[in-house]
């Protein structure tokens, strides 16, 4: 998308996730705008044990923030409060648009940066893996490699890390993948 775009984010009834994205789209498409959108709801993997038979680990998809609808444009906040303004109080599945503490409603740059370096450009937070030397976690490849501050807990049994992120005003705890190759 080409520069400037910002995020909004819409904060919805949990599970029509893809309802919403689904009615932004419909819209979108009714009003033709001249920016660009794009309406996604970041994924994590995560690990999926149902079928134990199945070799190999198996990981399935699943919203990151669940009851949160992002969407991805080039119109102003200004612009976007007045056109959508409508849509969001019609809407039954959306509950409010989100605003941050300075009362815009754009998703802050630093945090938009933070969420697409760790997204990495899919809209999924795929799974990271790494070692425990000791006490301390050593992340080896995936996005969390680096960011390992930011690990709060890990649950080896369930090949997850509880996460502390700066979003929407405040932290917010995410369960990603983390897969432990070696304990030493």
């Amino acid at each position: 998308m080409q520069e400037p775009y910002f995020w909004y984010v819409f904060y919805v009834k949990t599970n029509t996730e893809p309802r919403v994205m689904c009615d932004v789209g419909q819209f979108v498409a009714t009003h033709r705008f001249e920016h660009e959108f794009e309406a996604f709801c970041p994924e994590s993997e995560v690990y999926y044990r149902k079928y134990r038979h199945v070799p190999g680990r198996q990981y399935r998809k699943r919203p990151l923030f669940p009851g949160y609808v992002f969407v991805e444009t080039t119109m102003p906040e200004t612009e976007f409060l007045r056109e959508f303004g409508t849509f969001v109080f019609g809407s039954a599945d959306i509950i409010r648009l989100l605003r941050s503490g300075d009362n815009r409603i754009a998703l802050p740059s630093d945090e938009r940066q933070r969420l697409e370096y760790l997204l990495r450009g899919k809209r999924c937070f795929e799974r990271s893996s790494g070692v425990i030397i000791g006490d301390k976690v050593c992340v080896t490849d995936g996005p969390l490699k680096g960011r390992e501050g930011s690990i709060t807990k890990i649950n080896r049994h369930n090949h997850s890390a509880d996460i502390e992120l700066d979003l929407f005003g405040g932290k917010t705890k995410v369960t990603v993948a983390l897969e432990i190759i070696d304990r030493s």
